[in-house]
């Protein structure tokens, strides 16, 4: 299994309806592509200081679940309408796990 996590610090002018429209798009590719095994994703609760506002969680089968689902028209659009234009940053990792 290979676990995706991907962490974004909004731009200084992103608004809530901005973020809700986002979360929204997510709702949407998390049921439309069929590599993902399991999406979850969510505004950071704030409870530890950190560098993050939102942030995904996405598990895969394996590496070439993983590189399809990042070649899907769906993630590729949400990339382009929304990543590119509210992110200040991001970071993302993947590992694998048993």
């Amino acid at each position: 299994m290979l676990h995706h996590v991907v962490t974004f610090t909004w731009k200084k002018d992103i608004t809530d309806e901005q973020v809700e429209s986002f979360h929204k798009a997510l709702d949407a590719i998390s049921a439309s592509i069929p590599q993902v095994v399991e999406f979850r994703y969510g505004r950071d609760l704030a409870l530890k200081p950190g560098i993050g506002d939102y942030a995904i969680s996405a598990i895969f089968e394996d590496v070439p679940a993983f590189r399809a689902y990042l070649a899907h028209p769906d993630h590729v659009r949400l990339v382009e309408e929304f990543i590119s234009v509210m992110s200040e940053s991001y970071s993302s990792i993947q590992f694998e796990f048993a």
